[in-house]
C-alpha cells in the first residue's frame, strides 16, 4: 500500500513539473505582410489574403499600406473584409488620408481580443514623401500574459528619417512600460547592417538574423522586412519562413513562430 502511494505522489509531482515548465514560455505565430498600395496587384481584393492568412492560422498579423475606403479600392474596407473571412479582430492605423473619408496606413489583425491600442505618427521631415504611422497593440493571451505587438512602415527616403522614426517608436514604447514584452514586426525600409537598423538592434533582438531576402518577391535581393523582439535573450524563433507571393504585392511575406520565455 505505501508503495502505492510513494507511487501516485511521484506521479503527480511529475506532472505537476511538466505543468510549471510548459508554463514557463508562451507561444506566438506572427505574420508580416506589406500588401503593396492597398492591395493593387489582388485587384484589391481581400479574398486572398485571407485565404493565405487562414492557411498559416497566425495569432497575430503586421500589415502594411493598407487603403480604407479609397478611391482605387472602390471605397472598400479592406481590413474588415479580411477579419470577417479570417474570424480575427482588426486595428487601422491611419498614416494620412487622400479625402475626409478614407485614409492608408498600417494595421493589425488579432486571434485574441486587444484591450489597448496606439498610434505614433511620424511627420514629413527631410524629403520624406507622406506621412507615415506605425501602431500596436495589447493583447492579453489565454495563459494570461499581456504582449505588445508593433506594425511598422517606415521612411524610405533616406537612413536620417528611418532612424528618426526608430527612436519615435522606442520613446512611445518604451515611455510608460519598459516591462511589458513586445515585438515590432514589419517593413522597416532599411537593409540588414545599416544604421537605422544597428539603431534598432541597441534595444531589439532580430528574430532570426540572416534568415533571407524579402524583396522584390519575384527575384529578392534584399532584406527589409524584420521580426524584431524586447526584451533582448527573452524571445527565441522556432522557424522563420519567407513566403513570395508576387500575385499579390512586391515584398515576400514572413511568418515567424516566436516564444517568449516568461
Amino acid at each position: 500500500m505505501k508503495s502505492i502511494v510513494q507511487l501516485i505522489c511521484l506521479v503527480v509531482l511529475s506532472l505537476g513539473s511538466i505543468c510549471a515548465q510548459a508554463q514557463d514560455t508562451v507561444k506566438l505565430r506572427v505574420m508580416s505582410m506589406n500588401i503593396r498600395l492597398g492591395g493593387e496587384r489582388a485587384g484589391y481584393k481581400a479574398d486572398p489574403y485571407a485565404e493565405l492568412i487562414g492557411k498559416y492560422d497566425p495569432d497575430v498579423v503586421c500589415l502594411q499600406e493598407v487603403d480604407y475606403k479609397t478611391f482605387r479600392n472602390g471605397h472598400r474596407d479592406w481590413l474588415n473584409e479580411v477579419a470577417l473571412q479570417t474570424g480575427m479582430f482588426p486595428e487601422f492605423f491611419k498614416s494620412f488620408s487622400y479625402t475626409a473619408d478614407d485614409g492608408y496606413g498600417t494595421a493589425i489583425l488579432s486571434r485574441y481580443p486587444f484591450f489597448k491600442s496606439y498610434k505614433t505618427v511620424f511627420p514629413q521631415k527631410d524629403g520624406e514623401r507622406e506621412p507615415r504611422a506605425c501602431g500596436w497593440i495589447c493583447v492579453q493571451l489565454p495563459d494570461g500574459t499581456v504582449v505588445r505587438v508593433i506594425t511598422v512602415h517606415l521612411a524610405l527616403q533616406n537612413a536620417t528619417n528611418t532612424t528618426r522614426n526608430i527612436n519615435a517608436i522606442n520613446k512611445d514604447f518604451f515611455g510608460k512600460d519598459s516591462v511589458t514584452p513586445g515585438l515590432m514586426v514589419g517593413d522597416f525600409n532599411a537593409e540588414a547592417g545599416s544604421d537605422p537598423i544597428k539603431l534598432a538592434k541597441r534595444t531589439w533582438e532580430e528574430m532570426a538574423p540572416g534568415a533571407g531576402f524579402t524583396i522584390p518577391a519575384e527575384k529578392p535581393a534584399k532584406q527589409l522586412d524584420f521580426v524584431m523582439a524586447y526584451p533582448k535573450r527573452k524571445w527565441t524563433c522556432e522557424k522563420f519562413d519567407i513566403l513570395a507571393h508576387p500575385e499579390l504585392s512586391d515584398h515576400c511575406f514572413i511568418v515567424a513562430d516566436v516564444v517568449l520565455k516568461k
